[in-house]
C-alpha cells in the first residue's frame, strides 16, 4: 500500500471511529443503553482497524515531516477529535459504573438490614423475628445487569 493510502485509510478509520464514539456518547448521555450495546461489536472492530493501520504505519517508516501538510493536519485534527471523543466515553463509562455500583451496593445494604439474622436469639429464645418462620419475612431481590 501507498503512503498516501495508508495515510488516507488512517484518516478514514479515524473519523469513523470519532463518529462512532460521539454517537455512544450522545446515547448515553440520553440513556439510550440499547443503542450502545448495538455499536459495541463496530466499535471494537474500528478500533482494531485503527489499531492495525497505525501499527502498518510505523512499520513502513512513513516520513511524517515529508507527508503532505494538508493530509498531517486533517490527521491531526481527526486524532484530537477521536482523543477529545474517547476520553469523553471513559469517563461516561466510568460514572455509570461507579453509580450502578452504589444504587447494588444500597440495596444490598438494605436486604442485609431487613432479613434476619439466624445466629441471634431473641429474648424469647428463637432466632431472628418468628424462629422458623423468620424466613417468610425474607426480601427477595432480582437485580438486572445489563447496561
Amino acid at each position: 500500500m501507498e503512503p498516501i493510502e495508508r495515510l488516507q485509510s488512517l484518516l478514514d478509520l479515524t473519523d469513523r471511529l470519532a463518529d462512532l464514539t460521539e454517537a455512544e456518547n450522545a446515547a448515553l448521555i440520553e440513556r439510550r443503553f440499547a443503542d450502545v450495546e448495538a455499536s459495541l461489536e463496530d466499535k471494537a472492530t474500528l478500533a482494531r482497524l485503527y489499531e492495525n493501520n497505525m501499527q502498518a504505519a510505523n512499520e513502513a517508516g512513513i516520513d511524517w515531516a515529508a507527508t503532505d501538510p494538508d493530509v498531517r493536519e486533517r490527521l491531526r485534527l481527526a486524532a484530537e477529535r477521536l482523543t477529545k471523543a474517547v476520553d469523553e466515553n471513559t469517563m461516561r463509562l466510568e460514572v455509570g459504573m461507579k453509580a450502578n455500583k452504589y444504587v447494588i451496593d444500597m440495596i444490598a445494604d438494605a436486604v442485609r438490614e431487613n432479613v434476619p439474622h439466624s445466629g441471634t436469639y431473641a429474648r424469647n429464645g428463637k432466632t431472628g423475628n418468628e424462629g422458623a418462620k423468620a424466613a417468610i419475612n425474607s426480601v427477595a431481590v432480582a437485580l438486572d445487569e445489563t447496561l
